[in-house]
Formats: structure tokens, sequence, C-alpha cells
């Protein structure tokens, strides 16, 4: 759901306006796919789009417990605590939403870590027509809100 979370981002949040913590905390969880990305040089649309798919099979997990999980939402959000209070309360809400948006996918995440080691699956396939279906509906209510 990588673009379904950008177009979160960009749907205007604080009193109806375009918030930049809403889009860095709607799109800074998926920064660990970049470390996934490049530790297996996946520099290809084709390898990235297959293994992203059947993780299980090629051994690797997009969703590491550091970006993914409750305490990922909790530190990346305490630096915005300096800047603003608002800003870091906005951020944390689309962090969290993000974590949600995902818990669909059929791909494991561990969102409790480092509290425990439960690891969560959804039921949908990465790329799977409803995950489609969503996005699109996405950039529908995205067009109307603007």
């Amino acid at each position: 759901m990588i673009f379904a979370h950008t177009i979160v981002g960009l749907l205007p949040v604080d009193e109806s306006q375009f918030s930049l913590y809403w889009l860095a905390g709607s799109m800074i969880p998926d920064i660990d796919h970049l470390y996934v990305i490049y530790k297996h040089k996946l520099f290809t649309w084709k390898k990235l789009v297959r293994d992203e798919r059947f993780e299980d099979k090629y051994h690797m997990h997009f969703k590491t417990k550091y970006g993914h999980s409750i305490f990922g939402a909790t530190v990346a959000t305490l630096p915005i605590l300096f800047i603003s209070l608002h800003g870091a309360l906005i951020f944390f809400l689309a962090y969290i939403l993000h974590l949600l948006m995902d818990w669909p996918d059929v791909d494991e995440k561990q969102y409790l870590f480092p509290f425990s080691k439960k690891k969560f699956r959804g039921f949908l396939p990465i790329f799977s027509w409803p995950e489609r279906v969503f996005t699109i509906l996405l950039v529908v209510v995205l067009f109307i809100l603007i």
C-alpha cells in the first residue's frame, strides 16, 4: 500500500489543509523498505515487486520491527516534539494510521516490538486487487477534497 500511504499523506487534515507533519507520518514508516531494497539489491521494478509479494518465499521482510511498530512511531515522533507539540500529534496519528492500513497485508509485522515478539499477519496479498481498488478510491477522495 505504499502509494496509498502517500495519497493519505496528501489529504487535507489539519484544519482542512495540507500538513507536512501528516505527510511525513504517513510515509516515514516505509523508510525501512529502503534498507531492505539496498541490503538485497532489489534495484529493478520486477525484483522489487516479486520479492515484496512473496516475502516468505524469498526470506525477507520489508516491514521491519523498528519501523512498523508502536515503538517506532514513538521514537520517530520524539524529535518532532522539540519543533511542535501539535505537529508531533499529527505526525504520530498519521504514523499509527499507516500501521493500521498495513494490518490487512499478509506480510509479517511486529507492532508490539520490543514489548512482545507477537507477529501479526493480515489476509490480503501485496499488490492485490482490493489494495489497488482502495488506492484508486483514495485518489478519487483526494481529488474531491482538494
